[in-house]
């Protein structure tokens, strides 16, 4: 196995599949489906990859990222409330149930920043505590303690 064209976290993977396919030029593309319980069309279809392109076919051929499952109309309103806004992912989440009533999730927002790209929110000063209340009947000074009488 060329290890130089194969990505190292798909290699075990890359080796799984070569087996497979090997198993099926062998036997055949059925009794390898029923052996290690894949579809037929699956089997064939990395035995053509692996003719064609060698090892590098049997690379897998995931999609960059799966597509959201928000509506485009969402999208643009969460991406307005961190632009215009300036709302982070739970003052969304509340901005959307009150004034749109729409359920979305936290992480789904912060995916949905993510993707878009947008920038983290600078970071705020603490907000002013507010003072203290005075203590009614207050006494200026503590008061000494209490010597008890001993007898000895």
């Amino acid at each position: 196995m060329n290890k130089a064209q194969i990505p190292p976290r798909y290699r075990l993977r890359v080796k799984q599949r070569l087996a497979i396919v090997e198993y099926a030029l062998e036997y055949g593309v059925k009794p390898a489906s029923r052996r290690f319980a894949l579809e037929r069309k699956t089997i064939g279809r990395w035995r053509d990859r692996w003719r064609a392109e060698g090892l590098a076919g049997l690379v897998p051929r995931y999609p960059p990222q799966r597509p959201s499952r928000l509506a485009p109309e969402l999208v643009a309103l969460i991406e307005h409330a961190r632009r215009v806004l300036e709302y982070g992912a739970p003052r969304v989440r509340v901005w959307l149930r009150r004034v749109h009533k729409r359920e979305v999730s936290l992480a789904a927002i912060q995916r949905t920043f993510v993707r878009l790209g947008l920038p983290r929110l600078p970071r705020r000063g603490k907000r002013r505590a507010r003072p203290r209340q005075l203590k009614l009947f207050e006494k200026p000074a503590p008061a000494t303690p209490f010597r008890s009488m001993s007898r000895w």
